[in-house]
């Protein structure tokens, strides 16, 4: 799921992350960013997410590399292809 970092949009509200957590779900923060002004906007998105302890372990785009290459390999039941 996505935090929409747009303080127009800010698409998951934060009660709905704290519910997504406690069901074991990822959540990604992201600026859906347009231009390179938009990139900025991240920390709203923070704060949604931090209002919704929403963990690092919960966020995927705060994982690792090789945590990610997990994750992946994971989801597609197939290593990433080299």
């Amino acid at each position: 799921m996505e935090i929409h970092c747009s303080p127009d949009r800010l698409d998951l509200d934060w009660r709905s992350c704290r519910a997504a957590v406690a069901r074991g779900l990822l959540l990604a923060i992201d600026p859906d960013a347009h231009s390179v002004g938009e990139v900025g906007l991240v920390p709203y998105g923070i704060g949604i997410a931090r209002k919704g302890w929403v963990t690092a372990e919960a966020t995927l785009n705060a994982k690792s590399t090789e945590q990610m290459e997990d994750w992946l390999t994971r989801r597609r039941g197939a290593p990433l292809p080299q």
